[in-house]
């Protein structure tokens, strides 16, 4: 294939493959090679994104620019309705989580309060790396996670640790996270207020393994917090509820084998 020029016209293919970008080329690396394969390798171009900000400009590797060709037209159209159609609003790279199932379900904690924007919470469009992408998506989840979890697995009344201010006040901790030591946090509050009654026994022995929590917290990293996300999220028994765990006229205790209508 020949190389692209400064100032042709291209699709660029976001880091997590989802998406492809119009832009146009500014500027040519090139690197000479050793040996006996003399001459002159193109190491990266500079990128301008059409109707993006001039602080989106970056070099990007050779293999993420393809021509606008008809049929890579048709496939930037398609990814982009895979992205618009993933339920609700989540990156299509979160669509394996357990959460997913059951956002809709009856008998969730969160009563009448709506789902989360997760589209603009995990802000994939404006993202310039892996890292920046992997941060966003994992905001996406936790919330996720914690919009699906069933009545009975935390305190959720008006005296309880998970009471309805502290959980709205949570929530915007999350939306607000700007660096994985505060989304860290935010994991770590989570995982302390949900019941182990409510957690798979074979999920919690691997989760024995994650760091510390001090420590956690000092080393937290977008791949760090995946890896906690994760586990959490295939830990939670989702489909385990008890209405009568957390009522007004009763003691907080172990629920009934009838009070879990399924598992």
């Amino acid at each position: 294939m020949q190389p692209y020029e400064v100032g042709e016209e291209v699709l660029v293919e976001s880091k997590p493959a989802q998406l492809m970008w119009d832009a146009a080329v500014t500027a040519v690396s090139r690197r000479r090679l050793e040996g006996p394969n003399t001459g002159l390798l193109i190491d990266a171009y500079r990128i301008q994104y059409k109707g993006w900000s001039s602080r989106f400009i970056e070099w990007v590797k050779p293999n993420r620019v393809v021509e606008p060709s008809e049929n890579n037209r048709l496939l930037q159209e398609e990814m982009l309705e895979e992205v618009a159609g993933s339920q609700p609003g989540l990156p299509t790279a979160l669509n394996n989580l357990r959460a997913v199932q059951f956002l809709h379900a009856r008998d969730r904690l969160r009563g009448s309060v709506p789902l989360p924007d997760f589209e603009s919470v995990a802000n994939v469009r404006v993202s310039k790396s892996s890292s920046e992408w992997t941060f966003g998506a994992m905001k996406a989840a936790l919330l996720a996670v914690e919009a699906a979890l069933p009545i009975g697995s935390i305190d959720h009344t008006e005296s309880g640790v998970w009471h309805p201010s502290f959980a709205q006040k949570w929530r915007q901790m999350v939306r607000n996270a700007r660096g994985p030591g505060t989304l860290m946090r935010c994991v770590i509050l989570l995982e302390d207020t949900i019941s182990e009654e409510w957690l798979k026994e074979d999920v919690g022995h691997l989760r024995t393994c994650l760091s510390s929590r001090w420590k956690a917290l000092g080393e937290a990293s977008p791949s760090g917090l995946t890896v906690r996300i994760i586990l959490l999220d295939r830990a939670i028994m989702y489909g385990t509820v008890d209405r009568k765990r957390f009522g007004s006229k009763k003691k907080v205790g172990r629920p009934s084998g009838g009070g879990k209508n399924s598992k």
